[in-house]
Order: C-alpha cells, then sequence, then structure tokens
C-alpha cells in the first residue's frame, strides 16, 4: 500500500497536469485524444483507419502553466509499426501548424533483439481502461521530411523544408542501447541543414505509479519548474546570439501561411467575425451568376467551412459554376474590415503580401481568385443601403464620431442584420475606437482605465456626501447606490436612442 505522502503527491500531480506520454487505442477517448486526432486525420484526406493506434509525447502542464513548443504524436499501423508522425509545433508568438509526414525505416540498421514479455499487451491501470499494446520496428529510426510553412524561429526565414530522424518510443531496447531519440534539421532551399536539434534520452523511461515518493517529487520539480523559464531563456539567448556573438539577426514576425493556426481571438474579433460571414452570405445571395463560394474563418476563431450558393448555384450546379475560396488567415482581419470606408478597398489592401523579409507571400485574406472576388463585392456594394438616420444620436453617426470616419460596414449592418445584433456591433466598434485613441489599442488597458473612472467617481460621490452633511457610516453605500442608479438611467437613455426596438 503507498504512503500517504506518495497518495497526497500522485493526486497532486494528476490535478495540475497530465501524463506527458500516453499510448492510446481506438475507441479511447480519455481527454478528446482520438476524437481530436480523428479530425485531423479527416482534413488531411487520410483514413484514422490507416493508424488505428497513436501515441503522444508532449510537455505536462503544471499550476496552469504550460509552454509547449513542440508535441509529437506517433501514428502506428494495424500491425503495430511506426509509419507517420504529426508534429504539433507552436511558435513564441501564439501560433501553431499540425504537421503530418509519413515515416520510413532505416533497414540498414537492424533492431536490438528484445525480451518476448515487452511484447505482449498489458494494461496500465487497475481498472482496466487503458491498454498498452507493444511496436514492431523493422528500423531502428525512422525518417521523414516536410516542407516548412511556419515561422519556427526569429533567425529563420519560411521556406526550405525540415528533416528529422526519430526512434520508436516503444521500442524498449533503444532507451538502453542509444541515447538518441529525435533529430529534426532545417534545409534551406541549397538542400544544407542550417539548424539541428537533437532529442536525448537522460535515464530510463519511469512510471509515476511505481516509484518512491522522493523519485516522484523529483520527477514533477524537473518537469516542471524550468518549463517556466523557457520564455526568458529563449529571449536571452537570443539577444545573446544577435548583440553579443552578432552571428545572425533576428526578423519581425510574417503574417501566417493558410493551414496555420493563429493567435488566440480577441473577444471582440470573435464577436465581428459572425458580421464578416453574414456579409459575405449576402454577397453571394446577390450574386446573378452560379457561384459556390468556400469561406474559411480564421482557424483560432473556428474550424468549419462555409458553403454559399448563389440563388442560380442553387437551382441548378453544373460545370458553369465558377468556385471561390476565401479564408481568413488573420484574425485580427475582423476588426480592420468594420473600419473601411471602401469595403472593396479595405478587402483589397487585406489580400496584398506584406513583403516581410522572413516571407515574402503571406497575406492577412487569402483567396483562390482575386479578380472573381472583385466581382462579386463590388456587384454587392452597389446595393447596400445607407444607414438610416433617426436622431443625432444614431448608430451611424455615434459610430463615424467614434471612429473619426464612416465605414460601409456599418450601412450593411444597420441595413441588412436584425436589429438586436445592432448593440453588439456598436459595443465592439466603439471599444475599438477608444482604444485606438486612448490605450495604444490595447483592451486590457481601456479596461483599467474604465475601473479608475469609476473609482474616481465614487471617491466624488463620497466626498459630495461629506460636504452635504451626509452621515459617514452610510456614504459608501449611499455613493455606490447613485452610482449604478446613474449609470443604468444612462445605459437606458443611450441605448433608447440608439436601439428603441431593444429596449
Amino acid at each position: 500500500m503507498a504512503s500517504p505522502t506518495l497518495t497526497t503527491l500522485r493526486r497532486f500531480f494528476a490535478w495540475f497536469s497530465f501524463d506527458p506520454v500516453r499510448y492510446l487505442q481506438r475507441g479511447d477517448n480519455e481527454n478528446g485524444f482520438r476524437d481530436k486526432l480523428d479530425r485531423f486525420l479527416v482534413s488531411q484526406n487520410k483514413d484514422p483507419a490507416t493508424w488505428p493506434h497513436a501515441y503522444l509525447l508532449s510537455v505536462p502542464r503544471f499550476l496552469w502553466w504550460e509552454r509547449n513548443v513542440v508535441s509529437f504524436w506517433y501514428l502506428y499501423s494495424e500491425s503495430h509499426e511506426l509509419s507517420a508522425m504529426i508534429m504539433e509545433i507552436n511558435n513564441s508568438f501564439d501560433e501553431k501548424r499540425n504537421v503530418l509526414f509519413e515515416l520510413q525505416p532505416e533497414s540498414d540498421k537492424p533492431v536490438d533483439e528484445t525480451d518476448d514479455s515487452t511484447k505482449k499487451p498489458k494494461y496500465l491501470d487497475k481498472k482496466k481502461n487503458v491498454l498498452s499494446l507493444p511496436s514492431f520496428s523493422s528500423g531502428k529510426f525512422y525518417k521523414g521530411v516536410w516542407k516548412k510553412d511556419i515561422f519556427a524561429s526569429p533567425f529563420e526565414k519560411v521556406e526550405g523544408s525540415i528533416s528529422t530522424r526519430f526512434a520508436d518510443p516503444l521500442n524498449a531496447s533503444l532507451s538502453k542501447s542509444t541515447a538518441f531519440m529525435a533529430r529534426v534539421a532545417s534545409v534551406g532551399l541549397t538542400g544544407k541543414s542550417k539548424m539541428v536539434t537533437t532529442i536525448n534520452y537522460r535515464e530510463s523511461p519511469i512510471d509515476p505509479t511505481n516509484v518512491s515518493t522522493i523519485h516522484l517529487a523529483k520527477s514533477i520539480f524537473l518537469w516542471t519548474f524550468p518549463g517556466t523559464l523557457t520564455t526568458p531563456r529563449i529571449i536571452f539567448q537570443a539577444l545573446k546570439i544577435q548583440n553579443h556573438q552578432g552571428l545572425m539577426q533576428m526578423m519581425d514576425r510574417p503574417m501566417i501561411r493558410p493551414g496555420s493556426i493563429a493567435r488566440h481571438p480577441t473577444a471582440i474579433e470573435r464577436e465581428l467575425e459572425p458580421f464578416w460571414r453574414a456579409f459575405m452570405s449576402q454577397c453571394v445571395d446577390n450574386f446573378p451568376h452560379p457561384l459556390e463560394l468556400t469561406y474559411i474563418p480564421s482557424a483560432s476563431i473556428s474550424n468549419e467551412h462555409v458553403c454559399l450558393l448563389s440563388p442560380s448555384a442553387r437551382i441548378e450546379s453544373n460545370e458553369t459554376t465558377q468556385r471561390l475560396t476565401v479564408e481568413a488567415v488573420d484574425p485580427g482581419f475582423y476588426s480592420r474590415v468594420v473600419n473601411c470606408a471602401d469595403l472593396w478597398e479595405g478587402i483589397s489592401h487585406e489580400q496584398q503580401q506584406e513583403g516581410s523579409c522572413a516571407d515574402t507571400t503571406s497575406s492577412p485574406l487569402a483567396v483562390s481568385d482575386a479578380l472573381l472576388l472583385h466581382t462579386l463585392i463590388t456587384t454587392f456594394q452597389k446595393k447596400i443601403l445607407p444607414a438610416p438616420v433617426r436622431s443625432f444620436l444614431s448608430l451611424g453617426n455615434v459610430l463615424a464620431v467614434c471612429r473619426g470616419s464612416e465605414a460601409q460596414m456599418d450601412s450593411f449592418v444597420l441595413s441588412s442584420t436584425p436589429p438586436f445584433v445592432h448593440s453588439r456591433y456598436t459595443e465592439c466598434v466603439i471599444k475599438m475606437a477608444l482604444a485606438s485613441r486612448f490605450s495604444v489599442s490595447s483592451q486590457p488597458l481601456l479596461w483599467v482605465y474604465g475601473v479608475l473612472a469609476r473609482y474616481m467617481l465614487l471617491e466624488m460621490v463620497t466626498s459630495i456626501c461629506f460636504m452635504w452633511g451626509v452621515v459617514t457610516a452610510y456614504a459608501p453605500i449611499a455613493s455606490i447606490i447613485l452610482y449604478l442608479t446613474m449609470w443604468n438611467i444612462g445605459y437606458v437613455v443611450v441605448g433608447g436612442q440608439l436601439f428603441p426596438s431593444t429596449i
């Protein structure tokens, strides 16, 4: 029986982290790992049944802290041989790309013989929920190559390929016969290696359920504490390479390429995405010719692909139907397009390649046929009705004053969307305008300003209460009640002018 201390440590470790290596069978949906894997394989036009077994190698999360540069998905065939891999690459800019590539064994280096006991399936838990299956390696190492499409290092351009060489982690003999586990090399356009990363074994694998309390505590510390220093170490080494050693120069981050997952979107970008989707839908609905448009939202917001058909294409789809794909690669596109005075000019600007030193081909909006998109947008632009004006405090006037100029998206929202969504759109635009003018486009800093403003208002009300001779004990309560009352009255008055149908 385990000691109380060991039991507590195990529970603590299980609560604040996850097992860094997990071998999953098909049908085992623990933590959704298998579902996630199958969805990605289908998105890559691959049959998940080709790789019925998978093994995940990752970095543990501890106290909600996680700095995971890369995760490895080892994919095994029906015969239990390593045949493919997925690398989840995360750079320092909160961007991600999943890469699937097949592996080929190095047949000239045979695998060491192992005990037959290691080739038998066994359960990893007492409840027999997780079954570990053996692997049968035909080579000591496996090689694979994939095209580099992500800005993984500030010293390297987004070009060339990545050459990989892996050992089978489920082959118990490799951890004893060699210290080498994986090698990843960045290969330039000339075919020469530029950067090489090597992962080595430091000690034999351990089972956290069958170790001593001291060993478990040591493992938790070695797995977690160094991870909190990863980012400072990266910054220190990058500055050292550039400034002290003068070997290479860092490049600015380029726009990500289609197929990658951009940074986490802000709350405003999430709120504005449905308005752009509605705009694209209205454009297709008003297009006179057969058209099939595939709209792909930013991958950090949604994974769905929206198929839109024009009225003539719905009646009869044939070879004359034109096809167009529009992908918003950068989530910041949604917040920029709502401020464009002319929608097509803004959309055209978003399609332009940035010409970054690190990647000269990337752009915030990826379009398969720019000429067809121009025809689609300009056709609908002529049909957008001007924003209705009921009073000085109308939606169009307020947004134009806050932004400093009029925007065509405002007219579209007011004339072509349901009234109950106008308040949400207005709030997003006003927040962006205030942040741009007063908080360097930082929404968190704008929130801090709001808290300070409310605090100053409460202090002012409290001072007035003292001047009027209100009892000191009730002054804070009175100021809060008065503040909330004034806030609600102001909201009702302004909201009643802007959105009379929602008040």
